[in-house]
């Protein structure tokens, strides 16, 4: 499947995207609705993208201490007094 028909099918999930509350049905402008089947996936593909796009350098340097993600939630402990020579 092409990285375009991939885009295009979540395009389209993401425009239909709904939830209720105190029921009222909302649709956001953007993003996605917490506890949506789709958003673990979109939050998992998106982190990727980010760690090795931006985050790839900073994370094999010595600053990072330590670091670990669990879906959406991430630790990192960095080490501000690290200098390079």
């Amino acid at each position: 499947m092409k990285s375009t028909q991939i885009l295009t099918l979540l395009e389209t999930v993401l425009q239909q995207n709904y939830f209720s509350l105190q029921n009222n049905t909302y649709q956001p402008e953007k993003g996605v609705s917490m506890g949506s089947p789709i958003s673990n996936t979109v939050a998992e593909i998106f982190l990727q993208y980010l760690e090795n796009t931006h985050l790839k350098h900073v994370l094999e340097s010595k600053h990072i201490v330590f670091y670990t993600r669990y879906v959406d939630d991430i630790l990192m402990i960095f080490n501000p007094k690290y200098t390079t020579s």
